[in-house]
């Protein structure tokens, strides 16, 4: 029986190395694979997603180098991508999908965009057809008039499919940027306004945001121990309508220090647990991760490993990872293998049944370093790699 309330099934045709990709998404999903095995393209559609509907296709395809270098092998190759997402509710089973064609200017338009719906009990889904060569998605256009229940589960969805890579905290990383009051809704994929978030948790009368700016804090100690507590505030308190927020932090001997005190590694591990701690009102329905092990202590990955496992109840959670280590935080069943062939990219979830005698003797992490598992390089005779492409 298919759980309430999840992504089922993800497809996507003819985007970057993802000729034709399906993947069934579990509560979680652990996606590992060599680089440039298509770890990055999968997560980039799903970084997309969300944006479609609040109509950020065209700066999404500007910022990604134009349509073409979306396309597989560029628009010579291929002329349209594909987007499928099922979803499934107490109240049935619903889909959002989308073709997006080349068009002049590098750029991309719908030449279909629908959505689905079959309430329990039903046999066939009732299609709606959204319209053909609008250059933004029409989801929102349409829930402005008399919007269907179908419409609004999948804007829902749409809208609660969240990203984050917290790969950069350089001294000049958005997560060591002072934030803006007013960017304070929803912790962004960068962590550009970590201050912010931090600072409506902190301030906040709700029990939820109470309980999870506690929560935290004493999540950070265990990371580092020396964080006494964090001080989100206003760079100038003397006008706290117009003021930016800081980040600083108190340590065990009542110092203050600044943001830009954190270590890299520590900075990543706040921001993870941020992001694997919010309210449950606050929390996205889908969240995925991009190599969270980044510059983490074995302990603080364990910590990251625990939340995930802890949050999966109440939203799903896809890590793209080549940590061996954090695979052995997870079960085989929640692995999906990436890798690369001909320029294409193809996904395999681990069979946990035919690892069995396996597992007797070793852990995931020896099985991934031995190539067991795949998802890492393959050499040929000469020592190059085999099937590499550009």
């Amino acid at each position: 029986m298919t759980e309430p309330k999840a992504i089922t099934r993800i497809q996507v045709q003819g985007f970057r190395s993802l000729k034709s990709i399906d993947l069934e998404p579990g509560r979680i999903t652990v996606l590992i694979g060599a680089n440039g095995s298509g770890k990055s393209n999968l997560l980039s559609v799903l970084r997309m997603v969300p944006l479609l509907r609040t109509q950020s296709l065209r700066r999404f395809v500007a910022e990604s180098g134009g349509a073409s270098a979306l396309l597989h092998y560029g628009s010579s190759a291929t002329q349209e991508f594909g987007l499928r997402i099922e979803f499934t509710e107490n109240t049935g089973f619903y889909a959002y999908s989308a073709k997006l064609g080349y068009t002049s200017g590098d750029t991309l338009h719908f030449d279909e965009e629908g959505i689905e719906g079959r309430p329990l009990g039903d046999h066939e889904p009732l299609t709606e057809s959204l319209g053909a060569g609008h250059i933004e998605s029409r989801l929102d256009e349409a829930a402005r008039g008399l919007a269907s229940t179908d419409l609004k589960v999948v804007r829902a969805w749409l809208s609660g499919m969240s990203f984050f890579h917290f790969h950069d905290t350089s001294r000049t990383s958005p997560l060591r940027q002072n934030a803006r009051q007013s960017e304070d809704q929803y912790l962004r994929s960068d962590g550009s306004n970590l201050a912010a978030y931090l600072f409506i948790l902190a301030n906040s009368d709700a029990t939820d945001d109470i309980a999870a700016w506690k929560r935290i804090g004493m999540l950070v100690r265990r990371v580092a121990p020396y964080i006494k507590r964090l001080v989100p505030e206003r760079v100038d308190p003397s006008h706290p309508e117009r003021s930016a927020l800081r980040l600083r932090w108190i340590d065990e001997n009542d110092h203050r220090f600044d943001v830009s005190d954190l270590s890299d590694g520590t900075l990543r591990a706040l921001a993870l647990i941020t992001a694997l701690s919010q309210p449950v009102n606050r929390l996205p329905r889908f969240l995925s991760i991009d190599e969270p092990e980044l510059g983490l202590h074995p302990a603080a990955l364990g910590l990251v490993a625990d939340l995930v496992r802890s949050v999966s109840s109440r939203c799903q959670v896809l890590l793209a990872t080549q940590s061996p280590a954090l695979l052995d935080h997870f079960e085989p069943g929640e692995v999906v293998v990436a890798e690369r062939q001909s320029g294409e990219t193809s996904l395999r979830r681990l069979d946990a049944a035919r690892l069995a005698s396996w597992l007797e003797d070793y852990s995931l992490s020896e099985l991934f370093d031995k190539n067991i598992l795949g998802g890492r390089p393959h050499f040929d005779a000469l020592g190059s790699l085999a099937g590499a492409t550009p």
